[in-house]
């Protein structure tokens, strides 16, 4: 892969890293409600153009090249629609191997009161939340404190019993205080600060305006307006800017405020790292995260599901079917799970019970593959585009006269993992459904051998048989490591764990059968293998796992479909 760094000739100095401007911004706070004073704006902190609270700019990171590092980006504070003040937005931060975290703490709610005298201050934060309005003869609650270089205290309302309060604090100043006289003004939000770091200036983490008419404005930088004396809502600051809540009057509801931001740019327009939002602009190329997500200082060799990063290696889930794109010749490991069997159905009027469904088949190139096989081959992969499907697990068997229906195949390259057996029904043969990756388990019979349907095959490589009936209780569904009732009657087979991820789960599981005559569950096989029931409704297979379904009685419960399968594919970085 590209060198994404700096190698310094000196002796004296030499790193390996990538350099990373950032702009966090923490989630504002919500306004107060009840002469509720507007919400601070989030903490803000930023190595360019300006940060928040009147500090010096920040300085960049040096970030480990292969590395993950975790991006969390704060909610807003909740707005209120009873007495209290608006809740705290929450911190936004950049944190990881090697680097001292990067927080910016989330802004203080409002402050709050009534006329019997019930106080709530305006809360502390990345920016403090503006006091109240007066009540009970007395002049407004205090204002909240800012965090230093992050932002500032909010506003209040002084000497007076009025209802106006003050505006919430702003990354770039102080919330503004009502104004009582001629005209009874709410105190405007701090204005937040502008950073060009997105390649435009922006104003982020301004201030949620205080109650008055005319109501407070909310500061540059997505604050929310305060509410209306005679009783119109406050506003919610917008989304991703950080701004606070606008304060709201009693009959009404304050403004929520808005959530957090996350930005990191670095030099040069080539990609050189994962995660976010990526745009390039002045030949610096940006990832802007309005979610929390995972920032990898690598680039990934191929498009297709869901990508993340073990630190070695790359890895594309499938939960649904899509396209793999790599971008380079490659070689690929790869987990190929089917759709797992749907359970069958006896009656309790003549004491049959419904087998479990199979599991998919399983095949792996990493840690194990299903049936006991061999570990496969890795795939040897061009830049050209592979369809990957992923099979639906079976449906689960509504009558006693049908079994549950097969799973359908997961397919990625020149690979096919089979779809799991459905499991018997009252004496019918669909357990012995071919072409299956885990066989179903076989239904159960009142006259020796007790054996209803036949024992579902599975496939060699891929999984194992199902289990037999027995006299009042179905068999156990076949997984990928192991055959139904290897664990006991009813059973399901525990399915194989692989660590392809980077974490071993266990994939592939059995479902459990039924026993008409007792409530004990036939439990189903670890990896998503639905469990068996005596009356009510049998487990279902787990989704994205290829577990089967559980198995039940016709007359007293429902049996559970098979749970979908799952493609994952790995490559070094």
């Amino acid at each position: 892969m590209p060198i994404l760094g700096t190698q310094a000739s000196q002796n004296t100095k030499s790193f390996l890293g990538l350099e990373v401007d950032y702009l966090v911004v923490a989630g504002g706070g919500g306004g107060g409600w009840n002469k509720g004073g507007g919400g601070g704006a989030g903490g803000l902190r930023s190595t360019v153009t300006a940060t928040g609270g009147g500090g010096s700019l920040e300085t960049s990171l040096t970030l480990a090249l292969n590395t993950n590092y975790t991006v969390t980006v704060g909610a807003g504070g909740a707005a209120r629609t009873s007495l209290n003040a608006g809740g705290d937005g929450t911190d936004s931060y950049i944190s990881g191997s090697g680097i001292t975290t990067i927080t910016s703490v989330g802004g203080g709610g409002g402050g709050a009161t009534n006329s019997s005298g019930t106080w709530y201050s305006g809360r502390n934060g990345g920016s403090g939340g503006g006091g109240s309005g007066g009540g009970g003869g007395s002049s407004g609650s205090a204002a909240g404190a800012g965090t230093a270089n992050q932002g500032y205290a909010g506003g209040r309302q002084d000497n007076t019993n009025r209802p106006e309060s003050g505006g919430g604090g702003g990354a770039g100043a102080v919330g503004g205080y009502a104004s009582i006289g001629t005209i009874n003004t709410g105190g405007a939000g701090g204005i937040g600060v502008a950073t060009s770091i997105s390649g435009t200036s922006t104003y982020y983490a301004g201030g949620g305006g205080g109650v008055g008419d005319p109501a407070g404005s909310g500061g540059n930088g997505g604050g929310g307006a305060g509410g209306t004396v005679g009783g119109t809502n406050g506003t919610s600051a917008s989304a991703n800017t950080g701004g606070g809540g606008g304060g709201s009057i009693n009959t009404v509801t304050s403004g929520a405020g808005g959530s957090g931001i996350v930005i990191a740019r670095y030099a040069g327009t080539e990609q050189k790292a994962y995660g976010g939002t990526v745009t390039t602009s002045g030949g610096n190329t940006i990832h802007t995260f309005t979610s929390s997500d995972t920032f990898v200082t690598a680039v990934p060799k191929a498009t297709g599901g869901t990508i993340s990063f073990t630190g070695t290696h790359w890895v594309h889930t499938f939960t649904s079917s899509g396209t793999f794109t790599p971008t380079a010749n490659l070689t690929a490991d790869y987990l190929v799970v089917a759709g797992g069997g749907g359970g069958g159905t006896g009656d309790t009027v003549n004491n049959n019970s419904g087998g479990g469904g199979g599991a998919g088949g399983l095949r792996s190139t990493v840690t194990a593959t299903g049936g006991g096989g061999s570990l496969e081959s890795a795939l040897s992969l061009t830049a050209q585009a592979y369809t990957v499907t992923v099979g639906a697990g079976g449906a689960a068997s509504t009558t006693n006269i049908a079994g549950g229906s097969r799973g359908t195949n997961s397919v990625f390259s020149t690979i096919t993992s089979l779809g799991g057996g459905g499991g018997a029904s009252n004496q019918t043969v669909n357990a012995a459904q071919t072409d299956v990756g885990s066989g179903g388990g076989a239904s159960s019979g009142r006259n020796p051998p007790y054996s209803g349907g036949f024992v579902g095959v599975g496939t060699a490589g891929q999984g194992y048989n199902g289990g037999a009936g027995g006299p009042n209780n179905g068999g156990g569904g076949g997984g990928a490591g192991e055959a139904g009732n290897t664990d006991g009657a009813s059973q399901g087979g525990d399915g194989v764990q692989v660590a392809i991820t980077g974490t071993s789960i266990y994939y592939a599981g059995g479902g459990g059968g039924n026993n008409a005559n007792s409530p004990a569950e036939g439990a189903g096989g670890d990896g998503g293998g639905g469990n068996g029931v005596y009356n009510t409704v049998a487990g279902s297979g787990t989704a994205n796992t290829g577990g089967g379904g559980g198995g039940a009685s016709l007359n007293a419960g429902t049996a559970g479909a098979g749970g979908s399968g799952v493609v994952i594919v790995r490559y070094a970085a």
